[in-house]
């Protein structure tokens, strides 16, 4: 069995420059842009979300350009976000958790190491808070209530050709999905790549929690995936510039990965 792998770039940030991509500082003040993505996986049983992104308000808020709305995505691809079944959650940060409400009926995968984190003693330093919001805590709080949130603990086998990944890094709790694609294994690195540059100099993204944990997670992800190419960056523009639209009129913001 394998899955299509469809990237949507739902927000942009053209104004991003060389040295805040990487721990420590380094790389210049050249431009050099950041994408954020949502990922929809589609396979024999389904549609599949990696991530609920966040929405038009909140894009605006943070000062994001080129909003497109995962439920246009999901339409363009034949289904609504009512269908959805299953949202494999990589992390809690504001861009990765903000819509969870879109999707009534799906269960949620989280690692249980991620909510620990975001309700324990971490929290308490500003720094390390920085990328969350409460209501995506309270929200995920709500989902686990009723029923509808899995915390897992390492890795887990979903469906075929489908697993999760505990890696830790840039949050604790930080998780990444290996696919087969047709392509071969595809590793859906997130932030634990956040460019593919960082993985080429083996220098984390500087929103970090743990700097060895990120350090060791460039080696599970290139062990997860059968070609470097198939490791997919979580906030790199190449990830929609250098695969073809998932549809006409869908290029540079869904493409079609696999």
């Amino acid at each position: 069995m394998t899955w299509e792998v469809h990237a949507l770039r739902y927000a942009q940030d053209d104004g991003r420059r060389a040295f805040q991509w990487f721990l420590g500082g380094s790389g210049g003040d050249a431009p050099m842009p950041i994408a954020y993505h949502a990922f929809i996986l589609r396979g024999p049983d389904g549609i599949v979300v990696m991530d609920t992104a966040a929405d038009a308000a909140r894009c605006a808020r943070y000062g994001k350009a080129g909003f497109r709305a995962l439920e246009e995505a999901l339409a363009v691809l034949g289904t609504a976000p009512r269908d959805v079944r299953i949202v494999l959650q990589t992390h809690l940060h504001w861009d990765h958790a903000g819509q969870p409400g879109l999707f009534p009926a799906a269960t949620f995968h989280l690692q249980a190491r991620e909510m620990a984190h975001v309700t324990g003693p971490a929290m308490r330093h500003a720094v390390l808070r920085a990328g969350y919001e409460t209501e995506d805590i309270a929200a995920a709080t709500a989902l686990l209530h009723a029923g509808r949130l899995v915390l897992h603990k390492g890795e887990v086998r979903l469906a075929e050709g489908l697993t999760l990944h505990h890696v830790g890094g840039h949050t604790d709790g930080l998780q990444v999905v290996r696919v087969r694609t047709r392509r071969g294994w595809m590793c859906l690195a997130t932030d634990a790549v956040a460019h593919r540059v960082n993985l080429d100099r083996r220098i984390p993204f500087p929103a970090v929690f743990h700097v060895g944990d990120a350090l060791d997670a460039f080696d599970t992800v290139l062990a997860l995936a059968d070609d470097p190419a198939l490791v997919i960056p979580g906030h790199d523009p190449w990830v929609t510039e250098a695969h073809p639209a998932s549809a006409p009129g869908t290029a540079g913001w869904l493409a079609r990965l696999d």
